[in-house]
């Protein structure tokens, strides 16, 4: 394994344990110490720049991963690892509904906070683990388009999100009509769903 490979999948990895660790204790303080809400925007660019660490952290794994699989011969434990993940990110877009909100026309992917920190910790926890399987050289050019395709999506939010902020800094109010936060509740699942379906279904071209 290269070390660039180890590198990048490190650095999403402690991203996500940052992200982790601000979206917890965030909740923990709302809720024992209830703040009235007050849109300041300064304040929401410096909580959408932190929010944007985990689709970041995603995007550099992804970018470690588009040379490298892991092979067949990866262990038990992380195979049954990847199909739980998997399975429970289709469980959790197929019950959508359940925890969509709509604002402004568009729905909101918002399931409770101990769900999604049990697949941030997961998430981590697959991260390093992955570090530790032996990786195949030669990805099939679906899972590259497919993996490009995850990072794309990430990125989407992101680009609307900079055209929002620099919009409302020039004195207009195109923000509302971007919807950057609605699409990225959606994506931070649906592109982690995409690759490891190429993990769970491998194609060898």
């Amino acid at each position: 394994m290269k070390p660039s490979f180890k590198t990048t999948t490190l650095i999403a990895a402690i991203g996500m344990i940052a992200y982790t660790i601000y979206v917890v204790t965030r909740y923990a303080i709302h809720q024992f110490s209830p703040m009235p809400y007050h849109y300041d925007l300064w304040n929401d660019i410096i909580e959408r720049i932190i929010l944007n660490i985990l689709p970041v952290s995603l995007i550099i794994a992804g970018i470690g991963l588009l040379n490298y699989r892991p092979s067949i011969t990866a262990s038990k434990p992380f195979r049954v690892f990847t199909i739980c993940l998997f399975i429970a990110l289709v469980g959790t877009l197929l019950f959508s509904p359940l925890y969509t909100y709509s604002s402004l026309g568009l729905g909101y992917l918002f399931p409770p906070i101990y769900w999604r920190t049990i697949f941030l910790i997961s998430g981590i926890i697959w991260l390093f683990r992955l570090r530790q399987q032996p990786l195949e050289e030669e990805s099939p050019r679906s899972y590259r388009i497919t993996l490009i395709l995850a990072m794309l999506l990430l990125t989407l939010p992101m680009v609307l999100e900079a055209v929002s902020c620099i919009s409302l800094l020039c004195g207009r109010d195109l923000v509302l009509g971007l919807h950057s936060a609605a699409i990225q509740s959606w994506v931070k699942f649906i592109a982690p769903t995409l690759v490891l379906a190429h993990f769970v279904f491998r194609r060898q071209r």
